[in-house]
């Protein structure tokens, strides 16, 4: 009985270490849609890909998740104040 218990064990450790390795984000930000005070761009910018690599941790600890993302900026030039909304798709793989 208890060499089972052990080999029970020893099979839970080693599963758990084996889950826990080092892992690569790789993200493609690609603009989709570029408006500034309403007026949509007629040019976007190219895409870019970033790598982010994690040490020893599992695919569910790793962050790395596709989506999109909106920033907003505010200038004023001239005594006018310009809104510049950008929207990106994220396209994000762990390996």
């Amino acid at each position: 009985m208890k060499k089972i218990t052990l080999l029970a064990v020893v099979a839970l450790a080693v599963t758990f270490t084996a889950c826990k390795k080092e892992r690569t984000c790789k993200c493609t930000s690609t603009p989709v849609s570029s408006t500034t005070n309403g007026v949509a761009a007629t040019t976007l910018g190219n895409p870019s890909t970033t790598e982010t690599k994690y040490s020893k941790t599992s695919k569910n600890g790793a962050g790395c998740a596709s989506g999109e993302t909106t920033s907003t900026s505010t200038s004023t030039w001239g005594g006018t104040t310009y809104t510049t909304i950008n929207v990106d798709k994220m396209d994000c793989s762990l390996s």
